[in-house]
């Protein structure tokens, strides 16, 4: 049986870890950054470049947490050819592991953020803290209620969510000036137990998935979008990589350079910049390097969001653009502490920018599509456009 009360600790801000002891989740819309106490340290909502309903990477308030009571060393791994992860943590006298994902399929306006605490050997004994808190941090949880089947649902900022697994949680001072969920949870050896956190536009109550069919969604989705590239040096290597950078696609066919901003390049060098945009030269990078491993949908995405930036700009080619194919929004800051040796930036400079080099590798990257036979018409007007552009600029010699 397992038993659940009421956690007696207001929640605080986690302070941040090494980049190194993060994990990603991933669905293509956005991305939740998990760190080794089992905190989300870093989620944005809707898209990649929302603002963060977890933020406490960058010292926003606001997290959703599952870590055990006891003393305990800290592990984890990825299931093979996907983004699920598996905190894993040794106590004393347990092991315990979390399951989590975003699932698949993605949609734009909803995110379902999966977690099942499974007591592995010996008893688990898990606290869990859920505090979204929109705006990078500044709404704090709003409208709470539990319903009669147990879910918990509110608003966070204009997003709506449906909470379930915390049927037993009670609403306690955040001590940011809103609420948390807390929870304590024991389950005995060989048990698992899931929660389910739904996050949506449009207003309205969202209504979770079933667990165990949310989970076979995710296993099947993964299955689908990974290929097996037996074929490479390192398949188990590759699989990961190309995992990571089809969890960065949206369903516009644009990756993103990273799902964090302000995060240093190097400490106190003022090099802070906001990467969950689509650079135009990274993706065609990401598209010729799944090129020499075969034609796998990355590289199809890659043509085509490049293929259309073209279409839509020509000549003006922007370095980078959202995932919408918009302009990047300009620089601002935050007032939060920001990453330790960082800053609390959001947005970027490159729309003042112009990067000649982006219509080459536009070239580089149709020509490997073209290898594969995987070049549409107008895919072959874009070279053109990139090359005339190309071309022009050389001529003339105003840009560079």
């Amino acid at each position: 049986m397992s038993s659940a009360r009421g956690s007696k600790d207001a929640p605080g801000v986690d302070r941040p870890h090494v980049l190194r002891e993060y994990a990603v989740l991933a669905d293509g819309e956005r991305g939740i950054l998990v760190g080794p106490r089992g905190d989300y340290a870093w989620m944005c909502f809707p898209r990649w470049d929302s603002g963060a309903v977890f933020s406490s990477l960058i010292g926003g308030a606001g997290v959703y947490a599952i870590r055990p009571r006891d003393r305990c060393v800290w592990g984890g791994y990825y299931e093979s050819r996907s983004l699920i992860w598996h905190s894993r943590w040794v106590t004393g006298d347990a092991t315990i592991e979390c399951r989590e994902a975003l699932a698949l399929p993605s949609e734009a306006g909803r995110a379902v953020i999966l977690r099942r605490v499974l007591a592995v050997d010996g008893d688990a004994r898990v606290e869990v803290v859920l505090n979204p808190r929109a705006d990078f941090g500044r709404c704090p949880l709003g409208k709470l209620k539990r319903r009669e089947d147990g879910a918990w649902v509110g608003t966070v900022g204009e997003v709506a969510l449906c909470w379930v697994g915390g049927q037993r949680a009670r609403a306690q001072a955040d001590g940011h000036g809103g609420k948390a969920l807390t929870l304590e949870l024991t389950l005995a050896e060989g048990q698992h137990h899931d929660f389910v956190l739904v996050l949506a536009t449009g207003g309205s109550d969202p209504e979770p998935p079933d667990p165990e069919r949310a989970w076979e969604g995710v296993e099947d989705g993964w299955r689908a979008r990974v290929p097996a590239l037996l074929d490479t040096i390192a398949p188990r290597d590759a699989t990961h990589a190309y995992a990571v950078l089809a969890g960065l696609t949206s369903g516009g066919r644009g990756m993103v350079a990273a799902a964090t901003t302000s995060l240093p390049e190097r400490a106190r060098q003022g090099r802070n910049y906001d990467y969950r945009y689509v650079w135009i030269r990274d993706q065609a990078y990401a598209g010729q390097a799944v090129a020499k491993a075969g034609a796998h949908p990355l590289m199809d995405d890659a043509v085509g969001f490049v293929r259309d930036r073209l279409l839509a700009d020509g000549p003006n080619l922007k370095p980078a653009y959202t995932t919408t194919g918009q302009d990047v929004p300009g620089e601002r800051e935050l007032d939060l502490p920001g990453y330790p040796g960082g800053s609390d930036i959001i947005g970027n400079r490159v729309n003042e920018q112009f990067q000649l080099d982006g219509f080459g590798e536009a070239l580089l990257l149709f020509s490997s599509a073209g290898a594969h036979d995987h070049l549409d018409s107008e895919a072959w007007r874009a070279a053109e456009v990139a090359a005339a552009a190309r071309a022009a600029s050389d001529s003339d010699g105003s840009r560079s």
